[in-house]
Parts: C-alpha cells; sequence; structure tokens
C-alpha cells in the first residue's frame, strides 16, 4: 500500500469527526440499553433483539431517515458496527469531512475491514473488494427489503 493510501485509511479511521461520534453513542449506550429494556451482549445473536427493538419503533425508511441523530437509531448503528468490530474485526471509518450535496455518501461511520498494508494496488486500479458496511444503510434496508431480510444477514459477509 502506498504511503498516500495508508494516510488516508489512518485519516478515515482516526480523526476528530468519527472520534466524537463514536464517544457520543458510547456515552448514550448505558440510557438507550435501559430504555429499551432488555440486556445488551454484544454477541451476533442479539442483532436479532435489535432488529425487532427497531421494527417495534418504526415501519418505513423515511422514519428512519429522519430520526437518524436521535439515540434510538445513531446507538443502534453504533451497536451494530461495534457487534461487527468485537466479533470479525472490522474497524470504524468516517469521512474527516462532513460530504456536502454528494449524492454518494451521506456522511454516516461506517465499518470495514482493516487494509493490509501488504497489498499493493496500482495508481488506477480501485481498490479491492474489503468486506463492511453502513450500519444506518443496514437499518434503513430493513424497511426497504422487506420481512425476509434480517439484520443480522450483515454478518454474512465476514465468512
Amino acid at each position: 500500500m502506498s504511503v498516500d493510501r495508508q494516510s488516508e485509511e489512518q485519516e478515515w479511521a482516526d480523526n476528530p469527526r468519527l472520534n466524537a461520534w463514536l464517544a457520543k453513542q458510547e456515552a448514550a449506550f448505558p440510557g438507550w440499553a435501559q430504555q429499551s429494556g432488555q440486556e445488551w451482549d454484544f454477541t451476533p445473536g442479539s442483532l436479532d433483539q435489535l432488529e425487532d427493538l427497531l421494527r417495534r419503533q418504526f415501519s418505513t425508511w423515511e422514519e428512519v431517515s429522519a430520526a437518524q441523530e436521535d439515540p434510538i437509531v445513531a446507538v443502534s448503528a453504533w451497536y451494530l458496527g461495534e457487534v461487527q468490530n468485537r466479533h470479525y474485526g472490522t474497524v470504524w471509518h468516517c469521512n474527516p469531512q462532513l460530504p456536502v450535496n454528494h449524492p454518494d455518501q451521506d456522511g454516516t461511520p461506517f465499518v470495514l475491514m482493516p487494509q493490509d498494508p501488504r497489498d499493493e494496488y496500482e495508481e488506477d486500479d480501485d481498490e479491492r473488494y474489503r468486506p463492511g458496511n453502513n450500519p444506518f444503510v443496514e437499518i434503513r434496508a430493513l424497511f426497504v427489503r422487506g420481512p425476509e431480510n434480517r439484520l443480522r444477514d450483515v454478518l454474512s459477509r465476514y465468512r
């Protein structure tokens, strides 16, 4: 991996914007958990419990999108990402700058498998596929893809 790519990778995985968001969600987690009335253990099996909580609260992706900053969605997204980090080794990433009117980015944090620094790329190569996802997108997708879609399906990317 070139020094430029390695530097950019590090910048997206450790920046004030991401770190502030992570700290905010972690601090809100105990209250979110208490309000849910359930125990949360960060295991893959708890994603069914998270999905049930979200499906009881929302019925459309528009409702989820409108509540994206509220703890019910933001902490849920953080929890989904943390399950992946703790069990599959993904790492949080976020654009260090808030995207302005960019159609392909909403600026929300996402998880991604770490880059192997031994991987080399040609200047014009696209990055190789690395498993990961945006937990906000996955939560919204619950209300688009239909009832057969399950939140735990995101974990199948790591097999």
